[in-house]
């Protein structure tokens, strides 16, 4: 199979994927009555971010609102080689909520081993949330996700030297 193909193929599983996520989602919980700008799926662009990355990688985010407050936060990134997901459930009041990746949900479902991860996120404004992950207490990163007046792109800082900036379109 030439790379072109593995390419198709593999776009073609994160599609599939990623449908299968959102109808199962959105069959188990009602929408909410009123949804932040952030609620969406998007699909990161390479080209407008400032990464160096292979050309293949795939970096998909999806957030949805939960009737009781909650946030889920879902990222899923790879290529052809495979993929990872990291998962948070958190409010936006700047407490810790336990954050999963596939291995900790994995190593937690054997062995009984709680995530070392935390995710808090506080909202700055309608548009703009500051966020933090910690491993073991200790920072790990944070920044800011800024969505557009006009809903399209998500913008996900990372502060630090270098700083990363991500930029997202919505699908």
């Amino acid at each position: 199979m030439n790379s072109l193909s593995a390419l198709t193929l593999s776009g073609i599983a994160v599609s599939i994927v990623l449908h299968i996520i959102v109808a199962s989602a959105e069959a188990q919980v009602p929408a909410p009555k009123a949804a932040l700008p952030i609620v969406g799926m998007w699909k990161l662009n390479v080209e407008k971010s400032n990464l160096r990355l292979p050309p293949d990688y795939v970096e998909i985010r999806q957030y949805r609102l939960r009737p009781d407050g909650f946030l889920v936060g879902l990222l899923i990134t790879g290529n052809a080689q495979g993929y990872r997901y990291l998962q948070f459930t958190a409010k936006s009041d700047g407490k810790e909520y336990p954050e999963y990746t596939d291995q900790l949900l994995s190593e937690m479902i054997a062995t009984g081993k709680q995530t070392p991860r935390t995710y808090s996120e506080r909202i700055v404004d309608d548009y703009v949330t500051e966020w933090t992950d910690k491993v073991d207490g200790k920072v790990t990163g944070q920044g800011k996700k800024i969505v557009s007046k006009d809903g399209k792109t998500l913008t996900v800082t990372v502060d630090g030297a270098p700083s990363q900036t991500r930029i997202y379109d919505r699908q």
